[in-house]
């Protein structure tokens, strides 16, 4: 997926996960992404792994400024 940042003119190329967590961003908290991204994934991958696929994926998200925390 390809995503664009008028306000910081960029293209931001992300990988799958990203783009799932980036869909999973509603205004909703942290916690309830992370839940929702969970309950998606449920019997695939192990917890410790999941968790660090969503905290890697939101990085790449906040850092491109694709998403906000506030």
């Amino acid at each position: 997926m390809l995503a664009y940042t008028p306000h910081k003119p960029a293209i931001h190329y992300l990988n799958p996960v990203a783009w799932v967590v980036a869909e999973l961003c509603d205004g909703s908290s942290g916690p309830q992404i992370y839940a929702s991204f969970k309950e998606l994934n449920k019997g695939r991958i192990g917890e410790p792994e999941l968790q660090e696929a969503f905290e890697s994926a939101m990085g790449q998200l906040l850092e491109g400024e694709l998403v906000s925390t506030g």
